[in-house]
């Protein structure tokens, strides 16, 4: 991946535009760091390869530890609610100390996490890791793509974060492939030990990147924070419990709720900023960007559909998601190029329908082969055209340049309370009405996600960098 990172980098970055100086316009360097922009990619592969990597394991971990489907699945939205409650803060604090230091210490939490998650003895350990794992995903992320795209000029924008999308979306298909193999052969802890030595990897090289630039502001509130996450996570029990119990969650969910706006509102810096949000367009944009997030986490159950409709074996569910792979990857570049020529609304119309159509098919009982491919393949060109590029150019919009890191991980906590809740509720849907619930909520969720977005005013396209004649 390090060659290509550093190829599909130098082939964007030759085209931008330069002053007489040889210097890039808006203050970006006219030799960009390849091996810098690499190695950022590869945390966030990793990070994004976690995500998903489970989903054809599913049934070796709940036979482990003896729980069901749908316990298994809360190990996904514990990634999740962990990887929501730390990206706000550390993409903030990455602005304020550098986004190289937080980028590291989120590559360390996450190797150690993912040691423990493969040696777990009970299955609440097993869930703790997967938590720790999302803690440093959350700070791999922001500040990976925040250090990533300064290395290219406002035109250029919407392309650089097509390529981090494409690899976040790209990681996120192929997991399922990478876990599948791996299990089959090795059992299930080996789908976490493989990232070890791509953690320690990325240590080794990163200590010789070049220092992040530092600003000095106040850090958000960081009680508001733990107030989010823990709100988050009663939400999503009562949700998932049966049991009576379930109103119990519900209730301290409702203080947590109370307690978190009385936080935002007396807090000297808030812990979300959610400022630039406060009207309808912003709240369109949160909709459409929650359930783009549960879209994505219906990926995880591809596997176990095709194990029981077309009766695959382990290995062979985790490479059934390849077609979406290889599509993603073919049009990611196309997503990115289309965001800076027609801004990102349109992008995201076209990939959101793509979905509703990929999760109509697998919906149609009974499933068979043609269409299940046919299905990956809509599904695949949803994730280019939804993931990275359209969603964070809007963010980014909305901030100042020196929020980067804040702008960023600001609309990845909206997608992933749609990643948090989406194994839920689709796990709810297929007790109801089988796989066809399952699907068919994506199908409908997608629908529901281009009406949010006619709410949300088109990004206008920055102007194209001037380039100097030579002379």
């Amino acid at each position: 991946m390090g060659r290509w990172g550093g190829r599909i980098g130098h082939l964007i970055l030759a085209q931008s535009g330069r002053d007489g100086d040889g210097k890039m316009d808006h203050g970006v360097t006219a030799r960009p760091n390849y091996r810098m922009l690499t190695i950022y990619l590869t945390g966030i592969f990793m990070g994004a390869l976690d995500t998903n990597v489970v989903g054809p394991v599913f049934t070796l971990i709940t036979h482990s530890f003896r729980v069901s489907l749908g316990w298994t699945a809360w190990t996904v939205t514990a990634y999740t609610v962990a990887y929501i409650a730390s990206t706000v803060l550390a993409g903030a604090v990455g602005d304020r100390m550098g986004h190289k230091r937080m980028f590291v210490l989120g590559i360390v939490a996450f190797g150690l996490a993912s040691v423990l998650a493969a040696v777990s003895p009970v299955f609440w350990v097993f869930v703790a890791a997967r938590a720790i794992q999302g803690i440093g995903a959350g700070a791999v992320y922001p500040n990976a793509q925040a250090e990533g795209i300064r290395q290219f000029p406002p035109e250029k924008k919407g392309m650089a974060l097509g390529i981090f999308g494409a690899v976040f979306g790209i990681a996120s298909i192929v997991g399922p492939t990478v876990g599948g193999i791996l299990g089959q052969f090795l059992g299930w802890p080996a789908v976490f030990l493989v990232n070890v030595p791509i953690a320690l990897g990325v240590l080794v090289v990163a200590r010789r990147l070049p220092s992040s630039d530092v600003h000095a502001r106040p850090l958000p509130d960081v009680a508001g924070g733990l107030s989010f996450s823990a709100m988050l996570a009663m939400l999503l029990l009562f949700v998932m419990i049966t049991s009576n119990q379930r109103w119990v969650f519900l209730a301290v969910g409702l203080v947590l709720v109370g307690s978190f706006i009385s936080r935002q509102r007396r807090a000297a810096v808030p812990f979300l900023d959610t400022r630039p949000l406060a009207n309808s367009a912003g709240i369109a944009m949160m909709a459409g960007a929650a359930l783009i997030g549960l879209d994505m986490s219906a990926a995880i159950f591809v596997p176990t559909l095709v194990q029981r409709a077309l009766h695959f074996s382990v290995v062979a569910s985790g490479l059934a998601l390849l077609p979406a792979a290889f599509s993603g990857a073919l049009l990611s570049g196309v997503g990115g190029v289309m965001t800076d020529r027609v801004g990102p609304r349109k992008v995201l119309t076209i990939g959101l329908v793509a979905g509703a159509g990929g999760g109509l098919l697998l919906a149609w009982p009974p499933l068979v082969m043609v269409r299940f491919i046919l299905a990956m393949i809509l599904l695949g060109t949803g994730t280019a055209f939804t993931m990275g590029a359209p969603l964070n150019r809007m963010a980014l919009a909305l901030y100042r340049d020196d929020q980067a890191g804040e702008a960023l991980s600001l609309i990845a906590v909206f997608r992933g309370i749609g990643v948090a809740a989406g194994p839920i509720i689709l796990t709810s849907a297929q007790v109801f009405h089988g796989f066809t619930g399952m699907f068919g909520s994506v199908f409908v969720a997608s629908l529901v996600g281009v009406v949010a977005f006619l709410f949300v005013p088109n990004v206008r396209p920055a102007p194209r960098a001037k380039v100097a004649p030579e002379g």
